[in-house]
């Protein structure tokens, strides 16, 4: 047995961070599953805009974390994934570790954000969250005046064009199969200087030193310093076979409390919010999921 603790938190990203650091405050006995796979932005130069830790990568805000956290005495962080999330007879939960160790705890917080997929790009990977990047306001500054692309695979990337506009004044949009643009929407993109690329993306290369370009199906390249992309995402194994109730966009639907619509189970970050994910917003919603967990559990007579 891991131990007995009054909260399990799923997740040790920024999400699952927050969480403990405002339970940990409140002294609560909690335990923290901290995967040992590198977390989705394990390759990005550092966050942008995170006040107080502006361009602090993933690792270092995560061991950062884990010292102020771990200062309190109250959070155990146990470093496996967890594998399944069972209630238990009379309340709480049984949480089974990937490495065969098991807690027990009355309520749950899963902070373990989505899983990505991405297109068929070929060596995506290679540039992944270092001039192929999520989020403009993240990376913006430092891949500011440069050509930029942008690969339309959604609606919401193109009616968020001009956003990207602010950083660069070439701007192209490579439009997915099945994403047309009206002809009035195409001529205001050109009008303030972006334009529309039809043809089929095949990959990415490197040309020359600090040279980078989209390689279309055709075999030819266009020159782009970055390129904007949104994969889609889906929930976590664990988050699925626990059948939690999810909303139209497939995000794990709460309450004003970020409650679930399992009694005891508690779901903040990534995997609830399809917007504009980022540190901020998701450091911001597990402290606020963390104080619903204590106005809960204040209400309890056993806890």
């Amino acid at each position: 047995m891991t131990g007995e603790f009054q909260i399990a938190i799923i997740g040790a990203g920024p999400a699952g961070l927050s969480a403990a650091l405002t339970l940990s405050r409140a002294l609560r006995p909690v335990i923290v599953f901290d995967s040992p796979r590198a977390p989705r932005n394990a390759a990005s130069p550092g966050f942008g805009g995170l006040l107080g830790r502006e361009r602090a990568t993933a690792a270092d805000l995560h061991a950062i974390g884990r010292e102020e956290i771990e200062r309190y005495g109250f959070a155990r962080f146990h470093g496996a994934d967890a594998a399944r999330i069972e209630q238990v007879p009379g309340g709480g939960f049984s949480i089974l570790g990937a490495d065969g160790t098991r807690a027990t705890a009355a309520v749950v917080l899963l902070a373990c954000g989505m899983v990505d997929r991405f297109p068929e790009i070929r060596r995506l990977d290679d540039f992944w969250n270092r001039s192929a990047v999520y989020c403009p306001f993240c990376d913006g500054f430092e891949l500011r005046d440069g050509p930029r692309g942008v690969f339309v695979n959604r609606p919401e990337m193109l009616d968020a064009a001009e956003i990207y506009l602010t950083w660069t004044d070439d701007l192209i949009l490579f439009l997915d199969t099945g994403i047309a643009v009206p002809t009035e929407r195409e001529a205001a993109l050109a009008a303030k200087g972006g334009r529309v690329e039809r043809r089929a993306i095949r990959g990415l290369r490197v040309d020359a030193p600090d040279q980078q370009a989209v390689e279309m199906a055709d075999g030819s390249a266009i020159e782009r310093q970055a390129l904007v992309l949104w994969p889609s995402q889906a929930q976590t194994e664990l988050v699925r076979e626990m059948g939690l109730p999810l909303d139209d966009a497939a995000q794990v639907a709460v309450d004003d409390g970020y409650r679930t619509g399992l009694s005891g189970v508690y779901a903040a970050g990534d995997l609830l919010y399809a917007g504009r994910q980022n540190g901020n917003t998701t450091i911001h919603m597990d402290a606020m999921a963390a104080a619903a967990i204590m106005a809960d559990l204040a209400m309890k007579p056993d806890q």
